[in-house]
């Protein structure tokens, strides 16, 4: 069990299309079983695609930036300082609107979503390999 994990030393991954990345902070691996923790940056223009996490809740705290998400059918506007909430099995994408970044915390109520963007290129591996 780790309690404290440096984000210089975690996994961080190429997303969306070379447009964004995904440093994994808190998940199984590192002893978090109730829930993970993943910062998640996007360049301007950057996507998420519709998709559903049918058993974990998504929450996200936006730091920077702006993005217009789809959640249940229904647009929103997020922005820095907005939380967001997604129930588990809700379907949900979002596209950045901002000129700048966007940057959230992203928390899965049940991890297990995160572990995705691990199919991505690892943009940091372990001991500079």
């Amino acid at each position: 069990m780790r309690y404290r994990v440096p984000s210089a030393e975690a996994p961080r991954y190429i997303i969306a299309g070379g447009k964004g990345r995904a440093t994994l902070l808190l998940n199984p691996s590192t002893g978090a079983t109730a829930a993970s923790m993943t910062l998640l940056e996007l360049q301007s223009g950057g996507e998420v695609p519709e998709h559903v996490h049918d058993s974990s809740a998504e929450i996200l705290y936006i730091q920077e930036g702006a993005a217009e998400m789809t959640v249940s059918g229904e647009k929103v506007r997020v922005g820095k300082g907005d939380a967001v909430y997604i129930p588990a099995g809700a379907k949900h994408s979002a596209r950045v609107v901002s000129a700048e970044s966007f940057k959230a915390v992203q928390v899965y109520a049940g991890p297990g979503p995160e572990l995705r963007f691990t199919h991505g290129t690892r943009e940091n591996p372990p001991n500079g390999r």
